[in-house]
């Protein structure tokens, strides 16, 4: 399995999804960031593409 490096950048979209969505609903916004974080870790299972 690939580890999968979070860019500054990127730690920082997260962040700012969540502050904009938990402006209106908290724990929408802890869903929906957590939501991107599980599905980019699951890159680290198939780092490959397909042929």
């Amino acid at each position: 399995m690939a580890k999968i490096r979070w860019s500054h950048e990127a730690e920082q979209w997260l962040k700012e999804i969540y502050e904009y969505i938990s402006e209106d609903n908290p724990t929408a916004a802890e869903k929906v960031v957590s939501g991107i974080y599980d599905k980019a870790q699951k890159l680290g299972d198939f780092p490959q593409p397909r042929p």
